[in-house]
């Protein structure tokens, strides 16, 4: 899980045009410490949330049986959806409605 978290992270900082250079700043952290976070770091929550803040994005607990219409959402508005690949690596092939019903 971790693996993918950090994946996230950076793909979401090379989605907004963002050198791992620029991320200290943007969340208060040292050079030292954001690079090691990146790329096989362990971040506490409180690291991560910071870390979220600086890419404009939200932490969020997803329930694993919804998972799959969440990563459609995303990819139904990431760039290249019409290829229809998610960023990190899931294809999809359909549209979901409204993925929060069950909730």
């Amino acid at each position: 899980m971790r693996n993918t978290v950090l994946t996230q992270i950076k793909h979401r900082r090379l989605q907004l045009g963002l050198k791992g250079t620029d991320m200290p700043l943007r969340v208060g952290l040292n050079r030292q410490q954001y690079g090691k976070i990146e790329k096989d770091g362990n971040p506490s929550l409180g690291t991560l949330d910071k870390i979220a803040e600086g890419l404009d994005a939200t932490l969020m607990l997803i329930p694993k049986e919804l998972m799959r219409q969440v990563e459609q959402l995303l990819a139904a508005d990431a760039p290249g959806a019409a290829t229809g690949s998610y960023p990190f690596g899931t294809v999809m092939k359909e549209t979901v409605e409204d993925p929060w019903q069950d909730l």
